[in-house]
């Protein structure tokens, strides 16, 4: 018995490698040793073998699942267990009572064409070279159940992957792996600044910080060679599990993951549009340096009547850049159009903080009368960052802006770039969480059963922070650099009681502690009508306190019907439908009061009062009434005694009671699947599958600019509602969103004897739309008669195509000597509207953008030949 699970192949890990794009020839590893306990990464494999062991596999096993059974196996549902491996014996280690069995998959890829292409490389380092498809090495000893297996592969210093495992069946394990995983953003980038991927972004000559045309700008930009931003992870760890004493079992792992690259970033953004010299839109690229290392820990024991699992879970991350510096090339003008007085050239930005996660939770279950189980489960944790912080600002000289006495909107940019201009000099955020969760089940008759469940979670936040310059007894920070707090009076982001022209500025002072309670109650039985139907009801009662949220509680109620049959003209049919409503207390649209300025001492209401924070009938999507609807079909039917055809069909749909916000939300789908298998030496599989997602908002304009009624500082600015004078509505405007998915695949496989033929086709393409419309155009940004052309034509479609060919032949020239020979043909298309233009410049008066978006078609063909030596 130990022999057949060592090398017996499951049943999803064949039909996964019938998939692949790659096939490999028959191997001499049958078999992976995972367990249902399995501590560390789950997966391992790359893109030239997605399952990781595929030239291992022996030819298919006529005797298929069972020596009693002929032929091949149904699942309960109608599905067909595919033909499993045949047992490699191995060879004989010595004199003792161990064996051994090898393979080496070692050759040659070649890549032509696009190489380059961004969707051909996104997750896969492919290159022109010698790789290692695998090294794959097993020792059983099949009188103790001990075993030794270690596998690897590489197909670049930045893909590869390797595990050493061993143990005794029933008795431990232990687990050491490396791996490394590219994922390259883009390969078409052309950053103008130099040290990309460091901390301190700097100008090339001919530019000057803070002192150059957008002429400039434009030719060194147009100059910049094309290089590509990425970043690699590579993950190691190591783990035990075993029995400790009689009925405990302990588990340990610890992994590090590793993150280095770049990724494209922010810079300096204000309105380009009205104020064109303003310091602009940047688009920069931050560096990308941390490691996460986990560390999980269990005991568990199994008794006649308690059942008992422990647990620890804990996350340390640390950033080795910590924050982003860079140099912006444009002059910065205030909105009066006279030259900034501050030295302001320079932009900062803090990245991740250092953080650490703890989690402890302890699971009690145990066997009751009538066929039954109660289980109770608490947990705690608690997530904490005490990074230091940064000071506000990076200017030196004087900031702001100044008008004419006494309207001087200028601060000294020495009390704002300095950690002394700080009311605490490190974060002290924390997040505490808690859980209780029990659950009882009852099956008093083999047709009856019936659950009940109870499940309470608490997320506390205790973070508070308030922002206060003890240099200049003021409150709040000075908004981003280059941005709106330096050409913008009254929105400097300074609230200071002691001067009249900051007295009544109303700015975020504190940060809000979200948080939230979750009680959900779950009732729900299921009944046997008959040996080969059944019914099943859950209804499920989630009330939901949020704090400093628009609602105080939320309340969602969902019923869910489920009903299978396996006697429906010899198919098995699933079918389910799910209803839920949510509701709550009165919406405050506006309940953010007490983290603001307007709520310290010494603030001076305006004359005309407060402007509006935002339009009264705003709904947030997670907070809104909602009446839900889901759908879902799933059908199963066995064509004749070696195909199985199955079908899915499903359908969600979500109403939002907003008249701002999100309205709507709908997605329908279906798939579609053949597979067959008439003997063990042929195999074919096909796919389709369809899916629409749509989606509608609404908005409105405010109407607070100088040719509107409502101008900044008026009493029209004090009305929220939507119809008042400042959100007219004549200014809503609505968009609307549609996706679509489709994606088909072919694989047929035959085995000759000494060769093996396979082919595969894949497809996808997802399509996507936003359309819109407004009530005037007094709804548009602006209105100059292009942007009344543009928003009566709309934005053009999204599309995503890739078609991609695999063909491959593997033949014996022995008994231990194999060769595979394939290749790939991959084409692509790509368009997306909010990179036009990005092909012809990235530079665009003040605004200077990065990446010009992903290839928009490419071909690439990829050729190799893999030599497999059976060890």
């Amino acid at each position: 018995m130990l022999a057949l699970k060592v090398n017996r192949t499951t049943p999803t890990t064949l039909a996964v490698a019938l998939l692949c794009g790659l096939f490999g020839t028959q191997g001499a590893l049958a078999g992976d040793t995972s367990g249902t306990m399995r501590v560390g990464d789950m997966q391992f494999g790359n893109a030239l073998d997605l399952r990781g062991w595929t030239p291992m596999l022996q030819p298919a096993d006529p005797d298929g699942m069972s020596y009693l059974h002929a032929g091949m196996l149904r699942t309960p549902t109608g599905a067909l267990y595919p033909y499993p491996p045949m047992v490699d014996a191995g060879k004989p280690v010595g004199q003792g009572d161990w064996t051994y069995a090898g393979v080496l998959d070692f050759g040659y890829l070649h890549v032509g064409g696009d190489r380059n292409a961004e969707y051909f490389r996104q997750y896969a380092d492919w290159k022109s070279g010698a790789v290692l498809g695998l090294f794959g090495l097993q020792f059983d000893n099949r009188k103790t159940g001990s075993y030794v297996e270690f596998r690897g592969s590489r197909l670049s210093g930045d893909d590869q992957f390797y595990r050493l495992r061993g143990g005794r069946y029933g008795s431990y394990r232990i687990e050491a792996f490396y791996r490394d995983m590219p994922h390259t953003v883009s390969t078409n980038a052309y950053p103008i600044w130099n040290g990309v991927g460091s901390t301190d972004l700097t100008l090339p000559a001919p530019l000057v910080a803070g002192a150059s045309t957008p002429a400039q700008v434009a030719a060194v930009s147009a100059a910049t060679p094309r290089r590509s931003i990425g970043l690699t992870r590579t993950r190691e760890g190591l783990s035990y599990e075993g029995v400790l004493y009689r009925n405990w079992i302990g588990s340990a792992a610890i992994t590090n993951e590793k993150r280095t690259g770049t990724r494209l970033w922010g810079g300096s953004m204000f309105f380009n549009f009205p104020f064109p010299d303003n310091g602009g839109i940047l688009e920069t690229v931050r560096p990308i340096d941390f490691r996460t290392t986990d560390i999980n820990l269990s005991v568990r024991n199994v008794g006649k009547l308690w059942h008992f699992l422990a647990t620890y879970n804990g996350s340390f991350f640390r950033n080795h850049k910590d924050h982003l510096n860079f140099e912006s090339p444009f002059a910065l003008y205030n909105v009066v159009g006279t030259p900034q007085v501050a030295d302001i050239k320079d932009g900062q930005f803090s990245l991740e903080p250092d953080n650490d996660y703890h989690n402890v939770r302890l699971d009690l279950s145990r066997e009751l009368k009538w066929n039954g189980q109660f289980t109770v489960a608490g947990a705690w944790g608690t997530m904490r960052q005490n990074d230091a912080l940064l000071p506000p600002t990076t200017c030196t000289g004087t900031g702001g802006i100044f008008i004419a006495p006494p309207a001087d909107y200028t601060f000294q940019c020495a009390n704002w770039n300095t950690t002394a201009a700080l009311s605490q000099k490190s974060a002290n955020a924390r997040i505490d969480t808690g859980l209780l969760d029990a659950r009882v089940t009852f099956h008093p008759t083999p047709a009856f059963g019936w659950h009940a469940g109870l499940r309470w979670y608490r997320e506390d936040n205790k973070t508070r922070y308030l922002a206060y310059n003890p240099l200049t007894g003021q409150y709040g920070y000075i908004s981003e650099n280059g941005s709106q707090g330096s050409v913008v009076p009254g929105e400097t982001g300074i609230f200071d009681p002691t001067n009249p022209l900051y007295q009544s500025v109303n700015v975020t002072v504190r940060n809000v502690p979200f948080g939230y309670t979750d009680t959900i109650l779950e009732l729900g039985a299921d009944w046997q009508l008959g040996r080969k139907t059944s019914l099943g009801v859950t209804y499920t009662y989630d009330h939901n306190r949020p704090k400093y949220r628009e609602r105080k509680r939320v309340d969602d109620q969902r019923i869910k019907f489920d009903w299978v049959s396996r006697d429906v003209i010899g198919a098995t049919v699933r079918l389910s439908w799910e209803y839920a409503k949510r509701d709550g207390d009165k919406y405050n649209y506006d309940p953010y009061v007490q983290f603001f300025s307007e709520s310290l001492p010494g603030f001076v209401d305006p004359a005309n009062g407060l402007p509006a924070h935002t339009v009264a009938d705003m709904r947030k999507y997670d907070l809104s009434d909602r009446t839900e609807s889901k759908a879902r079909a799933i059908v199963t039917y066995p064509w004749g005694d070696s195909a199985t055809l199955s079908a899915t069909f499903y359908g969600n749909r979500d109403q939002y009671d907003a008249l701002i916000g999100r309205q709507n939300t709908r997605t329908t789908g279906a798939t579609l699947q053949w597979d067959w298998q008439p003997t063990p030496a042929t195999t074919m599989n096909a796919y389709l599958g369809a899916e629409t997602s749509r989606m509608g908002i609404s908005n409105v304009n405010d109407a607070d600019g100088p040719d509107n009624g409502a101008v900044f500082g008026t009493p029209e600015q004090v009305n929220p509602d939507l119809g008042g004078p400042l959100y007219p509505y004549a200014n809503q405007w609505w968009e609307f969103d549609r996706e679509s998915n489709r994606n088909a695949g072919l694989s047929f496989s035959h085995d000759f004897g000494r060769a093996r033929a396979d082919v595969s086709y894949n497809y996808t393409g997802s399509f996507g739309h936003v359309g819109y419309n407004y009530a005037t155009i007094g709804a548009l940004a602006t209105r100059d008669p292009a942007s009344v052309a543009a928003a009566a034509a709309g934005f053009p479609d999204n599309k995503y195509r890739t078609n991609t060919l695999d063909l491959g032949l593997s033949f014996r020239v022995n008994r231990n000597v194999g060769v595979r020979l394939y290749g790939r043909y991959e084409t692509g298309a790509f368009s997306d509207w909010h990179y036009a233009g990005l092909d012809n410049t990235l530079s665009y008066d003040h605004r200077l953008y990065t990446d010009k978006g992903g290839q928009l078609h490419y071909n690439v063909s990829l050729v190799g030949v893999m030599l497999n030596l059976k060890l």
